[in-house]
């Protein structure tokens, strides 16, 4: 089970290596390195600002987000394993060997668009030309474009679908984490294809308003999208511990509501400030979940689409 290839749908990669001071000093959730070593083929990675006073809407933040969109870009430079995800081929070219460890495609995300000065289109098209292609519209806090999770009221703006019918039109991903219910419905109706949400667990077994309802986990079933389970305890338990048995346990409720082709990873590794699920502290401890998930009856071929192979498809429908 250790041999497992992986797609990981969400990282705060640079947050993780430029923000120490947010994190246990000795221990690494992520990194270049453990990216590789992790047998990960190809990661979501998030540019996150963390501007003065972690004001998210402050006028600096765009400037933070194209800085980290081009320290991707540099580092893929420097290190031929990596390079930036614009397009399906270079999904196939992530995947296409299962068995090569040396490769590893980045795939530029900004979460949460807090500021879009005076319908900045042309800084959207230049982080375009940069290799961005994934979009989550709010991170949690609601925005002009619409509803965070954190605020049960305000649905997607107009503003907001026109960002979301531009992103269409790039054929670029439309992340639906972080949404609130209005706003994931809202924007149900503008998406067409396939719907991701990178990382999110099940309502059901953890009833906090960041986790997804039977409802919302049918409806990506049924746009033959995929939802990335990720490995905070608070979105799992919201109780004092967490353990792989409750990562499973949410694999186990999805595969319930939604199938198995509607399972992946979106570990949030890089951005769990607290609350890490033991012994599931870091993308290299991967191989305990698939010695549970074998525990529990899970085939080589239905842990191997949770890994990699049910991603990958709708990243190549969408891309």
């Amino acid at each position: 089970m250790s041999s497992f290839s992986l797609i990981d749908l969400h990282q705060d990669l640079l947050l993780h290596i430029k923000h120490r001071e947010f994190y246990p000093q000795e221990h690494w959730q992520t990194n270049f390195e453990k990216l590789i070593r992790a047998h990960v083929r190809l990661v979501t990675a998030t540019a996150f600002p963390v501007p003065p006073k972690e004001n998210y809407f402050d006028s600096v933040t765009n400037e933070l987000i194209e800085s980290d969109l081009k320290e991707y870009n540099t580092y893929c430079i420097q290190d031929p394993r990596f390079f930036i995800v614009r397009g399906c081929e270079d999904v196939t070219k992530a995947v296409q060997n299962a068995e090569s460890k040396d490769v590893c495609g980045i795939l530029l995300h900004v979460e949460g668009l807090n500021v879009f000065e005076n319908n900045d289109w042309t800084r959207l098209e230049h982080w375009y030309d940069i290799g961005w292609r994934s979009l989550g519209i709010v991170w949690n806090l609601t925005n002009g474009l619409g509803g965070g999770t954190k605020d049960p009221i305000q649905g997607l703006t107009r503003l907001g679908a026109e960002v979301i019918e531009w992103c269409q039109h790039k054929r670029m991903i439309i992340d639906f984490a972080h949404m609130n219910e209005r706003t994931f419905f809202d924007v149900m109706k503008i998406v067409q294809g396939p719907i991701i949400v990178s990382h999110g667990n099940a309502y059901t077994l953890c009833s906090n308003q960041r986790n997804y309802t039977d409802e919302q986990l049918r409806c990506v079933a049924e746009r033959d999208g995929v939802v990335g389970i990720f490995f905070a305890k608070t979105f799992l338990t919201g109780e004092q511990i967490a353990t792989v048995t409750d990562v499973a346990n949410h694999m186990d409720h999805f595969r319930k509501v939604m199938g198995i082709d509607h399972i992946a990873i979106g570990s949030d590794f890089g951005g769990i400030i607290t609350g890490m699920v033991k012994g599931l502290d870091a993308i290299d401890r991967m191989p305990l979940l698939w010695q549970e998930l074998e525990q529990r009856g899970y085939s080589f071929e239905m842990i191997e689409k949770i890994a990699w192979k049910n991603a990958a498809r709708v990243l190549h429908d969408i891309l």
